[in-house]
Parts: C-alpha cells; structure tokens; sequence
C-alpha cells in the first residue's frame, strides 16, 4: 500500500489538497453542490492520477543554501500547525508518509525563506484514486 502509480516533481510553496470543483450550471459560483469533481491541486491538477500525494520524498537539496528548514503541511493541518523539519534531518530520513497539502522552505523560526535556485528535486508519490477513509 505504500506504493505510488505516479510520481510528480514538487514545488515549494504550491497547494496539492484535494480541491473540490463544481462543474453545476444550475448554481451560482460559491454555492454548495454535490456536482462535480476532485482534483490534486488548489489551481490546477497536478500530475494525471487522482490521487492526493500520500508520500513526499526529498531527494536532493543541491541548490538549497539560505533556507535551513522546511515546514510540511498536511491536507488537514492549519497554516500555524504546521511542524518545521530541519534539513540535516531529511537528508538522512528523506521520505515523510503524508498526504500533503505544501511544504515551505523555511528557517528555524519558520519564517519563509526562498531557494536560492530551482535547483532541488522533491518527489509526489500519487495513487490512481482517492482513498475512502484519509
């Protein structure tokens, strides 16, 4: 069960939670319905199996100097709850088991700390469907 049927290429600081999308034409933008679909991604879908990201793994920090932490979120947590791992940390324990909502490079306080370059590789494992229970 841990494994992954897709695997997407992460970026600091995008929203992959699961995002309800109304596709009703009967009601008005904003308004409750049950007509529509789930897709991986606050702005678009990320990646093409439906799945959340169930598994994050840090593969190469190389162009990741200032920063010194990262803040992960979980698709249930709140934007305070967030827990702060430092990086020496995910370089000897790189895969984290969550579903994920984003994650930040950050520094021990967990203020946001941009990269000094694109030049990192984070992994999305993803499933085809979305799971039943979270």
């Amino acid at each position: 069960m841990n494994t992954g049927a897709e695997l997407i290429t992460l970026v600091n600081q995008l929203n992959y939670e699961p995002t309800f999308i109304s596709t009703d034409k009967r009601a008005p933008a904003g308004a409750p319905t049950t007509i529509g679909y789930q897709q991986i991604g606050e702005l678009q879908q990320y990646g093409f199996a439906k799945g959340p990201v169930f598994k994050v793994e840090f593969v190469d920090f190389g162009g990741v100097v200032t920063p010194t932490h990262v803040k992960i979120w979980g698709i249930d947590n709140k934007d305070s709850d967030a827990p702060i791992y430092p990086i020496s940390y995910l370089l000897n324990f790189p895969t984290i088991a969550v579903y994920l909502k984003k994650f930040d490079f950050c520094d021990s306080t967990g203020a946001s700390v941009a990269p000094d370059a694109a030049d990192y590789t984070i992994v999305g494992y993803k499933k085809r469907g979305i799971p039943i229970a979270w």
